[in-house]
């Protein structure tokens, strides 16, 4: 099929996006942006009166059930003061967050396979190769311009942003708490704003990373 080059090339650059996506979730649902979070001088303390110590060990439980694929047992076993520090409508939701966080990684982990089979079939010829260069180009284009729009969201309609994140991806009425709930002690909005900024520097990074990468295939001259 004469056409094949130009459809792998076009799938090149739509996956492109869900792998980066992909990779700035599972960086940024690490350890390390817990207490980096916690030890900004101007977070917000608990209202309630729950320790810094207290809170990055109960987050830092909370991201290793994501990042691992634990059973919510996990969650559920933890106590505070004496208690669990979880209710049944928390440890639903921490539930349903797994699920997606999954179900992206697993989406950025078929569309890999995608790029990185799709980029080296057109460099296996001379006459695809300019193509791998443009297909990793336009996907690199495309997640910018998907950033774009959904960081200027974030820079200028946060609540509409965050609301509307939620209602794509959770069923009605299961997302938002009261105050005195432990997930709302540990992720005050403040932790969502920084969360949201740092996927988008991630993103940012990697996007400018894969132009570069294309730039210099497109300079390369294929192998005779």
């Amino acid at each position: 099929m004469k056409s094949w080059p130009k459809v792998v090339s076009a799938l090149v650059g739509l996956a492109l996006p869900v792998v980066i996506l992909a990779v700035a979730l599972r960086i940024v649902t690490a350890p390390w942006l817990v207490r980096w979070e916690y030890g900004k001088p101007d977070f917000p303390p608990d209202p309630y009166g729950l320790t810094t110590e207290e809170r990055i060990r109960l987050a830092e439980v909370c991201v290793e059930y994501l990042a691992t694929g634990a059973g919510i047992e996990l969650l559920a076993d933890l106590e505070l003061e004496g208690r669990p520090a979880f209710n049944e409508r928390e440890l639903a939701h921490m539930v349903d967050v797994q699920r997606v966080f999954w179900a992206i990684l697993r989406a950025g982990i078929g569309a890999g396979w995608v790029v990185l089979g799709g980029t080296a079939g057109l460099l296996a010829r001379r006459t695809t190769w300019p193509l791998a260069a443009g297909a990793l180009r336009g996907g690199a284009l495309l997640t910018l311009a998907l950033l774009i729009a959904v960081g200027g969201l974030m820079f200028t309609s946060w609540e509409v942003f965050f609301t509307g994140f939620h209602e794509l991806l959770f069923p009605p009425d299961t997302w938002t708490f009261p105050t005195s709930d432990t997930l709302i002690r540990l992720y005050p909005e403040r932790f969502w704003m920084d969360v949201g900024m740092t996927i988008v520097g991630v993103v940012l990074i990697q996007t400018m990373l894969v132009l570069a990468a294309a730039l210099v295939l497109q300079r390369t001259k294929p192998v005779q």
